[in-house]
């Protein structure tokens, strides 16, 4: 008796089919920079289709410069995130240090390479305040810095008085608006400089790798001998010291500052949303500052590109959140193990790839 052979024809994708393009999906997601640089590329070339003037060399230098402020911010908000925490207070002291260096450059004809310690100083000093509240007020970050935030507005406002800074020296608008060569801004320097420094650091020191260690597992890394309180300290105090430079390019960049210089544009979240799309989690223990200095890239030709194309400059803020929200999504489906469907699922979700997520095993 002759027996019948089985059919031959492809096997049906099964379980080990899906699994297999969920982690290809996933290595994708993980190379968080490449994309970034190829949906800027994307965006940038699909408006200069339709305006041809958004690809002239003056506009390319234009968006390189107006995004070194954010940039500078994004860079260390994302040292804060990895330690687990978050700083909301980056936009007032971007504009304490503003509008105090911005002063004495209008009163005093101050050189900027004099206000550049300065404005460095004043952003470690409220950036060190944040620091010694989260770690020893035991306060939530969100919390803190949201208090600091107005009270950075207030000594703001109290420098400013009913003046603003209208009259800088040429030397910052050479610096904040001139090339310095070809379509590459000055502005550029520092924000690539920043980033560079911080990308080493993270990667090559022993208090970037002690940042990545405490803000995966506090318990772990003190038991390991990491100074814990010290960590995060340096963390919120580096933040600020960042977000004072911030201050100093948003001076020379825009010729002026006043009494909302900074939390006018809701910088800190703009910053927080650079971090986040850069790769950085609020979880804690993973990211990079050369994601978020792309993502803030990524930003700055986006909205101009929103209001390049006539859309009303209402839905520039909805624009960036929906990138907000896309980049957690994003984020919770390559680190949970769950596929991109139970991601939008979100909590409706009941199926058993939760169970190590919200189930007894894990340690909270």
């Amino acid at each position: 008796m002759t027996g019948i052979s089985p059919s031959l024809g492809p096997t049906p994708a099964g379980p080990a089919s899906d699994r297999q393009r969920v982690s290809a999906s996933r290595r994708l997601l993980r190379q968080r920079e490449p994309l970034l640089v190829v949906l800027t590329l994307a965006v940038f070339l699909v408006t200069f289709a339709v305006n041809s003037g958004f690809g002239t060399s003056g506009n390319i230098s234009f968006l390189l410069a107006d995004a070194m402020p954010l940039a500078i911010l994004a860079v260390g908000q994302t040292i804060v995130c990895i330690v687990r925490g978050i700083d909301l207070s980056v936009a007032s002291i971007l504009g304490v240090a503003a509008v105090s260096t911005g002063f004495l450059a209008q009163d005093h004809n101050a050189s900027v390479w004099l206000m550049l310690p300065l404005a460095l100083a004043i952003g470690t000093c409220l950036g060190l305040v944040n620091g010694l509240f989260v770690v020893f007020a035991r306060i939530p970050p969100i919390i803190v810095t949201l208090g600091t935030l107005i009270v950075y507005q207030g000594i703001q406002l109290l420098i400013c008085g009913s003046q603003t800074v209208v009259t800088v020296p040429t030397s910052y608008i050479t610096l904040g608006n001139r090339n310095l060569f070809s379509d590459i801004p000055y502005m550029l320097v520092p924000g690539l400089v920043v980033t560079v420094v911080m990308a080493i650091v993270l990667r090559r020191t022993s208090w970037g790798r002690s940042l990545y260690a405490v803000g995966s597992n506090a318990d772990a890394a003190f038991r390991a001998g990491i100074r814990v309180n010290a960590v995060l300290v340096s963390a919120y105090t580096v933040c600020g010291m960042l977000a004072g430079l911030g201050g100093l390019a948003f001076l020379v960049h825009y010729d002026s500052a006043n009494g909302q210089s900074g939390i006018e544009t809701n910088i800190q979240l703009w910053s927080i949303a650079a971090a986040l799309i850069g790769g950085t989690t609020l979880t804690g223990g993973k990211g990079g500052v050369v994601g978020s200095f792309i993502a803030a890239l990524f930003l700055e030709v986006t909205i101009e590109a929103v209001i390049v194309l006539g859309v009303p400059q209402v839905w520039d803020s909805a624009a960036v959140g929906i990138l907000l929200l896309a980049a957690i999504l994003a984020d919770r489906y390559q680190t949970s193990g769950i596929s991109l469907r139970q991601a939008l699922a979100g909590p409706f979700h009941r199926g058993p790839q939760f169970g190590h997520e919200h189930g007894t095993g894990r340690r909270r």
